[in-house]
């Protein structure tokens, strides 16, 4: 059994649980309705992507069913939602490949991988070019930053439209999945194509959205043991399973102790961005950052000295002043992401997160890099004065 053979009835009931906690997620990064409206889109159209062929007894199978309607239950039948029109959908994703491409240097002809109706022209899901959203994304201009702007214009376009249709946050999920249904009757290998590049190049941030079905269905107590930041962790250095984890597993045990309750699942209340305040954190992520040297998780510090992942290779061994540390950690930060953080050091603990970042979500990423590069290059400097 294939994901066109399935109906509704196959898919198990929602989870209250998940969907609460889902919106929780989405209520801390402060997203604005429509921004919601489109990551829930995208989310019922890209998790499909996960289920190949598989039999109906199989237990991946029957997991992915139950992943498709975690957070609510479509029908899969875009005629459902007759108030929509694919082909704003199709414009938005197209152009999001153009993005892909122009932004990563990818050559590669997109409208090759897609179908072309017999008898006709009609390519499926090729659309016009959007000039005016093209220009916004500069060529060879690679970086998680241009890939968390891609994302959030691209889900806010989409989230327009969605709330334009006074869509709630449940119907805009299920129309997603819809979608993809409908796509994948017309053309299964370029709706694949098209999505999955879109998928594949997701933040961190999203990334870690996007996971959270799939985190809650397999691992259940790692979804509830794990406050969002540390997700979004999780998920910038690759996950538990990536090849960089053995050589990072210092910071994500040193992120637990600083971030959490002693013996606990629970943030610290000093954490203020766990708060609805528009106080920045930086100063403070910083600070503890850096006091990862005193502790003794330094055991693999040489590992880490003679690997790739020290940006700044010249911190390697180093004798510094704290500032000029600074100052070189937030330009691993510019060089390394495109991200520029000096505006949350120089206004100090009067940082405003709001008046820089494109929503809180982004700015909670920006200290997960933040904390992460910082504990990275302390480990392997040689004095701090």
């Amino acid at each position: 059994m294939n994901l066109l053979t399935f109906t509704v009835d196959d898919l198990p009931e929602p989870s209250i649980e998940f969907r609460k906690a889902f919106d929780a997620y989405l209520e801390l990064c402060e997203f604005k309705l429509e921004e919601k409206l489109g990551i829930l889109f995208f989310l019922g159209a890209t998790l499909p992507g996960t289920l190949g062929n598989h039999k109906a007894d199989e237990t991946e199978y029957q997991t992915s069913l139950q992943i498709f309607s975690l957070y609510s239950k479509s029908t899969g039948d875009f005629e459902d939602y007759p108030e929509l029109d694919d082909a704003v959908f199709n414009t938005w994703i197209y152009n999001a490949n153009l993005a892909i491409s122009k932004i990563s240097g990818d050559t590669t002809a997109i409208d090759e991988n897609l179908r072309t109706l017999p008898y006709t022209n009609v390519i499926v899901g090729k659309m016009d070019p959007k000039p005016e959203f093209l220009e916004m994304f500069k060529q060879d201009s690679f970086s998680l930053n241009a890939i968390q702007n891609l994302n959030d214009e691209v889900f806010m376009q989409t989230g327009l439209y969605l709330k334009e249709q006074n869509y709630s946050l449940t119907r805009a999920y299920e129309a997603g999945f819809a979608y993809r249904m409908l796509m994948l009757k017309m053309d299964i290998k370029g709706t694949n194509y098209l999505l999955s590049r879109i998928h594949s190049h997701l933040s961190p941030l999203f990334e870690a959205l996007f996971y959270a079905p799939k985190l809650f269905v397999s691992n259940s107590h790692a979804f509830k043991a794990n406050h969002f930041f540390s997700q979004v962790l999780n998920n910038f250095y690759g996950g538990n399973e990536s090849w960089l984890f053995p050589l990072v597993q210092s910071i994500h045990k040193f992120h637990q102790f600083v971030f959490y309750k002693d013996n606990s699942t629970e943030l610290r209340e000093d954490w203020l961005f766990n708060k609805v305040t528009d106080q920045g954190s930086a100063v403070m992520i910083f600070a503890v950052a850096l006091s990862i040297r005193n502790t003794d998780l330094r055991d693999n510090v040489d590992a880490i000295k003679s690997s790739n992942e020290v940006y700044d290779s010249n911190l390697i061994n180093a004798s510094i002043e704290a500032n000029d540390f600074l100052i070189a950690i937030l330009e691993v930060l510019k060089s390394k992401y495109a991200i520029n953080g000096y505006q949350e050091f120089i206004d100090g603990e009067q940082a405003k997160w709001n008046t820089t970042w494109n929503n809180k979500g982004d700015y909670i990423q920006f200290l997960v890099i933040l904390f992460y590069e910082t504990c990275l290059h302390a480990l392997v400097v040689k004095e701090l004065k």
